[in-house]
């Protein structure tokens, strides 16, 4: 962290945000059935329909955010919007009633990462480094996840607004990086 505060920074954010979206994922299944009280039938679809949907947001998001990025010539703004909003999506999703609420909420910064990369002339290794941001959360997710559930009484509600506060935690961790606008 003193060598390379800002690519540790950067890591903390990328970090944090997996984790809001390896809570999602993971539980998804379950909270379709429990919460919003969906058919077993009706899952596969129902996830399928939700990826889709978040998929087509992302895609035209990031090529918006991408040329406008690159115009400006900014990043940070551009990341920790991305991961408010990403925040209020899951909590959107934690009050959902229905599948249309759940939709909604699915709807709703790799430039960043190769600005603040230690040692450009060993990127690659750096890289590797940084993807474990992107791998580990959903390891550690579904063995903490249990205990949020229980300690909110089995809500998923609860477990998502963990995971929206995990998205807005990785939104503010990139404040503190200065190479980058």
């Amino acid at each position: 962290m003193r060598k390379n505060p800002d690519f540790a920074w950067a890591f903390v954010s990328r970090f944090m945000f997996v984790l809001a979206y390896a809570f999602l994922v993971t539980y998804q299944a379950y909270y379709l059935l429990d919460k919003i009280g969906s058919a077993k039938a009706d899952i596969p679809q129902q996830i399928f329909l939700g990826t889709l949907v978040q998929s087509a947001v992302v895609v035209a998001a990031s090529l918006i955010g991408g040329k406008l990025s690159d115009r400006t010539g900014r990043r940070k703004i551009f990341v920790l919007t991305a991961s408010v909003v990403y925040g209020v999506a899951i909590f959107v999703i934690a009050i959902a009633s229905n599948f249309n609420g759940f939709l909604v909420g699915m709807a709703i910064d790799v430039a960043l990462v190769v600005d603040v990369l230690p040692d450009k002339d060993n990127a690659a290794k750096d890289l590797g480094v940084f993807n474990m941001a992107g791998a580990l959360p959903f390891s550690i997710a579904p063995g903490i996840a249990p205990a949020i559930l229980a300690i909110g009484g089995g809500s998923y509600a609860v477990l998502y607004a963990v995971a929206g506060v995990s998205a807005i935690v990785g939104a503010a961790t990139i404040l503190p990086v200065k190479r980058v606008r």
